[in-house]
């Protein structure tokens, strides 16, 4: 059986949607770096399919906008917005205009890790991962990420210094997605925990009672905080992933519809085509065509 999705290396990621980079910045393999948009991301080139990182990286928009797809969803980045993306997520830049400006911040778990941050906050930006931020906060927040760059570039750089900067950088943004939410409830941080245990098991577990076992809780107390969290039953949430992974698969021109069904553990390659066509609108041959053609423009 072939592997499944394809998730990049900082080094893949530069090499697949940055054409024309230096070889400096290709070969920079530092925990953490930061670029800016204005001389990287304005390059990208669009469309960009799905993809998953080895990686972290918070996007930070100070004009203009971006719209990035994350995992279901898909966020609208205008001028003093952050989204987070973790590694492992499902991801795209669909759209980018040519103002736009600001900063892109890989960073590696083991930067966070070392950072002894507030657990519960940080869990919950992994479940907002969309920040709106105040104006004082973008000043504050850009004079810090503006250090960062700088002692990352130097010739004497200090990877522990910068690391240093980054700590209270990640915490403003943090308690921005904290902001006005009180503490983490016990149904938003059952749904981190659900989600999660998805992104894991979703290829192999498709039972609600699967989850629920795992969290020690019933079926239907599972049901009920999920639908409360996020707006959607944990079932409608496993089947978007399996759908999203199979999109993924399907971007290989030499993949038929039925091995990338069978891969996923689908019963039948006719339920794979009715659950994908319930889940995006499209036919997974239709999706097929239409990503083929994006690929040729």
């Amino acid at each position: 059986m072939r592997s499944s999705v394809k998730i990049f290396s900082n080094f893949e990621y530069k090499k697949q949607f940055l054409p024309g980079v230096s070889s400096k910045v290709l070969l920079n393999d530092a925990q953490l770096q930061v670029y800016r948009i204005e001389d990287y991301l304005r390059d990208i080139v669009i469309p960009v399919l799905p993809y998953r990182t080895s990686f972290n990286f918070l996007i930070f928009v100070t004009k203009g906008q971006i719209v990035q797809q994350l995992e279901t969803g898909s966020h609208r980045l205008n001028a003093n917005a952050i989204l987070l993306i973790r590694q492992g997520n499902i991801t795209a830049t669909l759209e980018i205009s040519r103002d736009a400006e600001g900063f892109f911040v890989v960073f590696e778990n083991e930067v966070t890790e070392s950072l002894a941050l507030n657990r519960q906050l940080f869990n919950f930006f992994f479940t907002s991962p969309f920040v709106k931020l105040p104006t004082p906060a973008v000043k504050w927040l850009s004079q810090l990420v503006q250090l960062m760059e700088e002692e990352l570039a130097s010739k004497n750089t200090s990877l522990e210094v910068a690391i240093g900067v980054f700590r209270p950088f990640l915490q403003k943004i943090i308690a921005s997605a904290a902001e006005g939410h009180g503490n983490m409830t016990r149904a938003t941080e059952i749904s981190l925990h659900f989600r999660e245990l998805v992104q894991q098991h979703h290829l192999k577990q498709r039972q609600v009672s699967y989850y629920a076992e795992k969290l020690n809780i019933t079926e239907n107390y599972l049901n009920k905080v999920v639908k409360q969290a996020t707006g959607k039953p944990p079932k409608q949430w496993i089947n978007e992933v399996n759908i999203l992974h199979s999109q993924i698969l399907l971007q290989d021109g030499s993949r038929d519809i039925s091995s990338v069904a069978f891969e996923l553990n689908f019963q039948s390659p006719n339920y794979f085509a009715r659950l994908f066509r319930q889940v995006t609108g499209e036919s997974p041959t239709n999706y097929k065509k239409r990503v083929a053609i994006n690929i040729g423009k």
